[in-house]
């Protein structure tokens, strides 16, 4: 869902956002989180709310048995521990029915998903300072994304 809520971003051209797109948040994404003042983690949810569910995200220690998928609010505990960086940070969890790898959206998924973006478009357009959007981020994108340092390109891979 995360994945084709950016590729659906990615053609309305709206301005002011770094869009990823990756199937989970790992502990790199401490630093990605970190570059931006303002985060949006979209995921598929499997018993959320219908169309889809807001909220607010916070620091939190989040144990497990891997490093290699975290929630987005241990990536943001690791951000504040790491880099000294607290990023307003949201989770839009649209509400999914099928999960079996390969498959691609029900109709019912593709119609919540189809409100999450009208409400994230809304919510964006507006935005003030204090709850706008400045980044989205469903994990960071395998394509090497390109990074400005002063005044030159640089490219950056995908755990960077």
């Amino acid at each position: 869902m995360g994945p084709a809520f950016v590729s659906a971003l990615e053609k309305t051209k709206l301005k002011g956002l770094a869009l990823e797109a990756d199937y989970q948040l790992q502990v790199e994404d401490a630093v990605l989180f970190s570059e931006y003042d303002k985060v949006i983690v979209v995921d598929a949810s499997k018993k959320g709310k219908e169309p889809f569910g807001w909220r607010k995200l916070r620091p939190a220690r989040k144990c497990s048995f891997t490093t290699h998928a975290l929630p987005p609010e241990a990536v943001l505990d690791l951000c504040l521990t790491l880099y000294g960086k607290k990023p307003q940070a949201f989770l839009l969890a649209i509400r999914g029915y099928d999960f079996e790898i390969g498959e691609g959206l029900s109709p019912a998924a593709g119609r919540n998903l189809r409100a999450a973006l009208r409400f994230f478009e809304n919510k964006f357009y507006s935005a003030t300072p204090d709850d706008g959007a400045s980044a989205i981020i469903k994990i960071p994108a395998k394509l090497k994304r390109e990074k400005h340092r002063h005044g030159k390109k640089q490219k950056r891979s995908p755990g960077a």
